[in-house]
């Protein structure tokens, strides 16, 4: 185990008694303090039926860019999905940040931030901050519009440097 985040990531500019979230191999995220795990949460029981599957590897540049990780394209008004069509329930993201901007200057771990907006089934869209790590699923076998997100877009406002998104969109076909 790490002691502290420079020794996992030699850009995070982290410090010696800094607590820090890891994933294991034993597919366990625990709070460890370098020596220890403090606390952890078990994902070795977590199952979803998948129906399909697209991979996303991209860069997204430094001038406000922005790239749609998947869109469901739900009609609105909707009450409810079409049968055996096969809509995104599931995502895992991961945000790359480069050790320096374009200035060649040390991005500092509070400066690096992207956000996440996420279209609802009925339109409305709310921008969240992120960091580097997104996963969410929905219900993998529902007609309901109301248990699917419609679309999810990672914006890039950072103007003095590019990131790197990776992350692996699952889909589930309604019943």
């Amino acid at each position: 185990m790490s002691s502290n985040l420079n020794d996992i990531c030699d850009c995070c500019g982290g410090s010696e008694n800094q607590l820090i979230l890891q994933l294991f191999g034993d597919k366990t995220f625990g709070i460890t303090d370098g020596t220890s795990i403090l606390e952890d949460f078990s994902l070795s029981d977590f199952a979803m039926p998948v129906d399909g599957h697209t991979c996303v590897g991209l860069n997204i540049e430094s001038t406000g860019g922005t790239h749609t990780i998947f869109n469901n394209n739900l009609p609105i008004p909707l009450t409810e999905l079409e049968s055996g069509k096969d809509y995104a329930r599931g995502v895992l993201l991961k945000i790359t940040y480069p050790t320096n901007d374009l200035n060649s200057e040390e991005i500092l771990i509070g400066d690096k931030s992207v956000e996440l907006e996420i279209e609802t089934f009925d339109g409305i869209s709310t921008t969240y901050p992120l960091y580097n790590l997104f996963i969410m699923f929905t219900n993998p076998k529902s007609n309901d519009p109301a248990k699917l997100i419609n679309k999810i877009e990672i914006i890039n406002p950072n103007t003095d440097y590019a990131i790197r998104i990776t992350g692996l969109v699952v889909f589930g076909t309604s019943l």
